[in-house]
């Protein structure tokens, strides 16, 4: 993770709007906006945003509004929201003797962190895009996944 990402994610924990912006200038199209926290790959700005107007809704509309905005930003400017969270891999020797990944912790998918609540701009991808870039190992059934005619016909 570069200074910048770190910056970015520092100024939305922090709902600092300027900097925000600032600093998604600097990261537009490129890699560092997808990049995580050190330890954690799939902690993003956006699921740092997406986490914190999840949080935020209920008590405070308006402290909400800055975070969806944050979101919009996000996703217009290339964030991913079908990062996984909260994988881990470990380096073990298999019964060959050879190093391998192994994954200790199962992962989330950015709906799920969040509950179901997400920001009306992730929603509006979720509707849009969901069908055309999942693959069966990003399939789950959520609340946040849109039903779509294929997921209808299935059912029917």
């Amino acid at each position: 993770m570069s200074a910048s990402t770190e910056s970015l994610i520092r100024a939305i924990q922090t709902n600092d709007s300027m900097a925000f912006y600032g600093w998604l200038h600097v990261l537009r199209g490129t890699p560092d906006l997808d990049a995580g926290v050190a330890g954690d790959p799939g902690i993003t700005p956006l699921a740092v945003a997406a986490v914190m107007y999840a949080n935020v809704l209920k008590s405070d509309r308006h402290q909400a509004g800055g975070y969806a905005a944050m979101v919009a930003a996000l996703l217009d400017a290339g964030a991913n929201p079908l990062v996984r969270i909260g994988e881990r891999f470990v380096l073990k020797r298999n019964h060959f003797g050879r190093l391998e990944q192994r994954r200790v912790a199962d992962s989330k998918t950015l709906a799920e962190v969040c509950e179901g609540v997400l920001a009306p701009a992730m929603q509006a991808w979720f509707a849009r895009y969901t069908v055309d870039r999942m693959n069966t190992e990003l399939h789950r059934h959520h609340p946040a996944f849109v039903q779509s005619p294929r997921r209808i016909a299935e059912w029917a």
